[in-house]
């Protein structure tokens, strides 16, 4: 049989029957070309043999004044531990736990298929997928790749020192902290979006309904319209079941609507770190550093290839700041000078050549194109 339970009859025969009808599906990503941008980088083993300074250098970018003229004051950076996150392409493979421990840690809503498909996700961090090929095509002339080749890159807040997000907040929601995170002030947020529109990494949410206290995904009849109740907002009935008021993270504020929201770097972790590092200390005020790699975020803590690593980068022994003095180390977007704390580990790939289609193995750094 194809499948079976235990004490129950299995199935001899599976039919398939073409129905003459389409089913809609809601995505999260709706383009997949880097265009260019060196967002992945990754070489062969003997590429990166040959020259392994290869994530450092993305062809186009060589006349680029780095960094950049700037008129940004940048905001002091006076805490003695300063946090960042590295990332490991090479041994990510877009499972999703991330995405899903980051859900459930920071009371992330769900908000339906419908405000899917309306490009209303929540999720604070997400897996962009790209696919390479070793011809190049053109999808606007209707070309598509031969044996494609997926490549995973998981895109949490970059906690940007230089934030775009920061210089056009009108009411100061978005700032930056002494231990050079980019944090929320939620009470002040009035809902602008100049934030999202001025984030070059798309990583911003806003809470378009009241996701956490009004049903979301359930119908009703309006006179002759099968309307969302969510679009009612305060005409329905407001509140939770007790059962989903009790998943809730009591260390991080639940959402309203007209809020917007983003990766914290799970701040209630690190504060917690911290009343733990000043509880020993006690009354000498001794040693109130929080103990190297006592503690990560919750995207690092469910990855099972421990391909997120996150710590005090200002530690030159911490695991995160020594995957930061790696080669294969590069910050994305990192032209537009806005200084992220998110960097990444170029992709190495090592195909066995008498494999099938070991030939086609696709090519996703520009790198290697022009080579």
């Amino acid at each position: 049989p194809h499948f079976a339970v235990a004490g129950a009859p299995g199935i001899d025969s599976v039919r398939v029957t073409k129905v003459g009808r389409t089913y809609p599906f809601s995505i999260m990503q709706e383009h997949f070309s880097i265009e260019g941008r060196g967002l992945i980088r990754e070489a062969t083993l003997e590429g990166y043999r040959a020259n392994n300074e290869f994530a450092q250098k993305i062809p186009g970018e060589e006349e680029l004044p780095h960094p950049p003229p700037t008129i940004y004051t940048h905001p002091p950076l006076t805490a003695p531990q300063q946090w960042g996150m590295s990332i490991d392409l090479n041994v990510c493979t877009g499972c999703q736990a991330c995405v899903i421990a980051c859900q459930a840690e920071n009371n992330v809503p769900v908000v339906g298929k419908l405000q899917v498909s309306h490009g209303r996700i929540m999720h604070w961090l997400r897996i962009d997928r790209y696919y390479a090929s070793r011809k190049a095509f053109n999808q606007d002339r209707g070309e598509w790749p031969e044996h494609p080749e997926m490549v995973f890159q998981p895109m949490p807040c970059q906690h940007c020192e230089n934030a775009p997000c920061e210089t056009v907040c009108p009411v100061n929601a978005t700032l930056h902290s002494e231990d050079g995170l980019n944090v929320m002030a939620y009470n002040r947020c009035v809902g602008t979006r100049f934030c999202s529109n001025n984030c070059p990494y798309k990583v911003r949410r806003f809470n378009y309904f009241d996701y956490n206290q009004r049903p979301v995904g359930k119908r009703k009849i309006v006179g002759a319209f099968n309307i969302y109740e969510e679009y009612f907002a305060p005409l329905t009935t407001k509140g939770a079941p007790d059962t989903i008021k009790m998943q809730k993270n009591p260390n991080v504020t639940v959402r309203m609507r007209g809020v917007m929201e983003k990766c914290t770097f799970c701040v209630q972790r690190i504060e917690e770190a911290k009343i733990a590092a000043h509880a020993r200390a006690g009354a000498s005020g001794k040693n109130l550093l929080i103990p190297r790699d006592s503690f990560t975020t919750a995207c690092a803590q469910a990855c099972p290839t421990e391909a997120i690593v996150f710590g005090d980068i200002k530690d030159p022994e911490s695991r995160v700041s020594k995957m930061k003095q790696q080669d294969r180390d590069y910050r994305i977007l990192e032209s537009l000078n806005t200084v992220p704390r998110v960097s990444y580990l170029a992709r190495i790939r090592n195909p066995n050549p008498k494999m099938p289609d070991a030939e086609n193995i696709g090519v996703a750094s520009m790198e290697e194109k022009t080579a």
